[in-house]
């Protein structure tokens, strides 16, 4: 026979022995035998104060185990007493001595978790724990068949006069010594708040409280996560899952809290993981007072509870404290809202000007979430930012180059957001712009042409940053823009602690390979066939169809033009007369007759740059013509 000793919440935690019948077996925290005894010895290795140091001893007698407690030592009290192997409400006091059968146990303590099982073979013992769970588990369905009381704020019962002092003196004082001064991130105002409620409630024996995130998984059951650690609670506690499975969270509801009381339900909740009984427990949703309210969730969209259980609370001190937990509930929902609003504006600054700003405040932040947009996007990019740093020859010059490069990505940052334009990146040396989104709905206008103004008003403003450069004998613009229109995947991504805006697609790239492919033609503005064709004919601006391009990394081709620029900005400056011989250059050398291309190219001026790209490219396919299959695209190598 084998005399097992083994914590019940934790099976894994156990002390067996074989028993010599006739030898006694002493058990305890710290069992000690004088040299003389012949004795065995069983410790009970994990934490329970309901075990004494030496608390009883077992006597095996044929296939019986007969077990009494010993005397206290002087100045100790008597160890616990035995009990019947049975949920903590029923169990029942066993007279010494304690005889048990074969298969069979007793527990230490009315509330104990040490058990002592009598066992013809360890391998019994799997089996003696699942029937002790099982009868847990036929409580818990007894109580869960109990309904919980869905308590409305505004019909608890009236405050009496101490509780309310008590309250308004919380309130006053320590409330924002003790919670709103100085809290740095939710899990440290969680922490506060828990402190200073396990001080608020009159008349109580102890509380603990946490707030809580929670969510359903796949089986339907409630998971929920821990958002701050209660000091004062015990290191194993734990909210009770039979409570939490009641919150519908599929329809949640600020305005209810869910309560279990000894006044309600006239019988004593227990939650194991204290050691304790408990005969007041809520689980209160954290939101602010105001109708609207929704329930305050966590960076991954969690609803936030508080949770707080109470022991030997009056029953009109547990009612008192309902309105007082909802407005600190309240005042920490009003708090992490105040926060996030002002993170998120502060998010916002980074992407939105000052107008579009305000017109999002009134909507619904859905508007942020990715989808796919008809839009326009701008790179612009600082021409030979880099290279500039590569030639500084001191520190201070380097930091005196960054320091103008930001003011450019200043200005071209003021002009997206004066454009109606939304700022979705920032490169050392550029920025991203966005029209089209988001979709604030009367906000119907034309993104490709917005996007284009403020593609000018960027080349214009730096103006006074053109540089003459010798190599290529004509005056070259600060910024390389490129522009394309389409449909493209934008929205937020990230964590919503740091999120950004970014945009995904074949529209957005190929308006990236503009910018670098502008470098090819020495000119400050690439726009997209698609952008084109949307504002050709909107005021007076003058457009050079350039060629069929394939750009770097991808498997079509694209038509792309110029937008004509003045010299005094480094655009081409070309004349209407002379784009119209380009063009129709350009139409001679897809249809591959290259000495005519090359005699039409000659009449145009000899210093504009897509004349001289075209003639090159044209030299090279006469030496080599292009398979048959070409139809006019020239492959770019820029990225």
């Amino acid at each position: 026979m084998y005399l097992v000793v083994v914590n019940l919440e934790n099976p894994l935690e156990k002390a067996v022995i074989k028993a010599v019948e006739g030898r006694p077996v002493r058990i305890g925290r710290k069992p000690e035998s004088l040299p003389e005894e012949v004795i065995d010895l069983i410790r009970v290795t994990w934490s329970d104060r309901l075990v004494s140091r030496n608390h009883c001893e077992a006597v095996s007698s044929g296939n019986k185990l007969e077990l009494n407690r010993l005397p206290a030592l002087t100045g100790r009290s008597t160890p616990n007493a035995l009990y019947t192997l049975a949920p903590p409400r029923e169990r029942e006091l066993i007279v010494e001595p304690a005889v048990i059968e074969p298969g069979t146990g007793l527990v230490i303590g009315a509330k104990g978790q040490s058990a002592i099982f009598w066992l013809e073979d360890v391998l019994d013992l799997d089996a003696a724990i699942i029937a002790y769970h099982d009868q847990l588990s036929q409580e818990r369905d007894g109580y869960e068949d109990n309904p919980l009381l869905n308590q409305n704020y505004d019909e608890v019962e009236q405050l009496d006069e101490y509780a309310l002092r008590l309250q308004l003196k919380l309130l006053q004082k320590d409330l924002p010594e003790q919670v709103l001064a100085n809290w740095t991130d939710s899990r440290d105002l969680f922490t506060r708040a828990s402190v200073f409620l396990g001080n608020a409630l009159p008349g109580q024996k102890g509380v603990s409280s946490v707030f809580l995130s929670l969510e359903k998984d796949k089986n339907n059951e409630v998971n929920y996560e821990l958002l701050n650690p209660d000091p004062l609670a015990r290191a194993d506690f734990r909210p009770s899952r039979t409570l939490l499975r009641h919150i519908d969270l599929e329809v949640l509801d600020y305005s209810k809290a869910y309560v279990w009381s000894l006044k309600e339900h006239q019988r004593v909740f227990r939650a194991e993981s204290l050691g304790g009984q408990v005969d007041w427990v809520i689980i209160i949703p954290v939101a602010r007072l105001d109708e609207s309210a929704e329930i305050h969730k966590d960076a991954v969209g969690r609803p936030i509870f508080l949770y707080l259980e109470t022991r030997q609370a009056s029953e009109a001190a547990a009612a008192s404290f309902v309105p007082f937990l909802r407005l600190i509930t309240s005042l920490v929902a009003s708090l992490l809202s105040a926060r996030a609003e002002q993170k998120l504006q502060d998010q916002m600054a980074t992407y939105f000007s000052p107008g579009l700003r305000k017109l999002m405040q009134r909507q619904d932040q859905s508007v942020l979430e990715p989808a796919m947009v008809d839009c326009t996007v701008m790179f612009a990019d600082r021409r030979g930012h880099s290279r500039m740093l590569e030639v500084a020859k001191s520190d201070d010059e380097i930091l005196d180059r960054l320091e103008e490069n930001q003011k450019v990505v200043g200005l071209i940052t003021d002009s997206v957001f004066k454009s109606n334009g939304v700022i979705t990146d920032f490169a050392g040396d550029g920025a991203l712009g966005l029209w089209g989104w988001p979709n604030l709905g009367d906000q119907a206008t034309n993104h490709a042409l917005e996007a284009v103004e403020a593609a000018e008003s960027i080349i214009n403003q730096l103006a006074d940053r053109v540089v003459y450069e010798e190599e290529h004998d004509r005056h070259m613009a600060a910024v390389r823009i490129g522009i394309s229109t389409g449909r493209i995947a934008v929205g937020k991504t990230g964590p919503a602690q740091q999120w950004h805006i970014s945009v995904f697609g074949s529209v957005a790239n190929l308006g990236a390979r503009l910018e670098r492919i502008a470098k090819e033609f020495r000119i400050p503005v690439l726009i997209s066939d698609d952008t084109y064709h949307r504002i050709k004919d909107l005021g007076n601006r003058r457009f050079r169809r350039l060629c069929l391009i394939r750009p770097a990394g991808f498997e079509e081709s694209y038509s792309i033009h110029e937008l004509v620029l003045p010299p005094s900005v480094g655009g081409s400056g070309i004349s209407d007369k002379d784009i119209k011989i380009y063009e129709e250059a350009l139409e001679l050398f897809v249809s591959r007759k290259w000495s005519a291309t090359l005699e039409l190219l000659d009449t145009l001026p000899g210093g504009d740059p897509p004349t001289a790209w075209l003639r090159e490219k044209t030299l090279k396919f006469k030496a080599k013509p292009p398979q048959p299959e070409w139809r006019g695209e020239i492959q770019s190598l820029s990225k």
